[in-house]
């Protein structure tokens, strides 16, 4: 049994990566969508196994914050 998500989702791709069985054939018996595992495959030949890691899907910045230069001036 794999470890982590990154040794479960290499578990799934690893056929893939030795040509062993298509995308299309794999996203048929697999849980995962086919666009997901093309996803774990560019980011497996660009980063390697690290690639595989989750990353977070929070937003980096908030639209609604207050502006600096206001927070400045209330301060002020």
């Amino acid at each position: 049994m794999p470890k982590s998500t990154k040794e479960e989702k290499f578990r799934w791709i690893k056929p893939i990566l030795d040509k062993e069985i298509s995308i299309k054939n794999m996203a048929k018996v697999c849980p995962f969508s086919e666009r997901s595992i093309k996803y774990w495959l560019s980011n497996f030949k660009r980063f390697g196994f690290d690639g595989l890691e989750n990353k977070s899907r929070r937003p980096k910045s908030n639209p609604n914050e207050t502006l600096i230069r206001i927070k400045e001036r209330i301060i002020e």
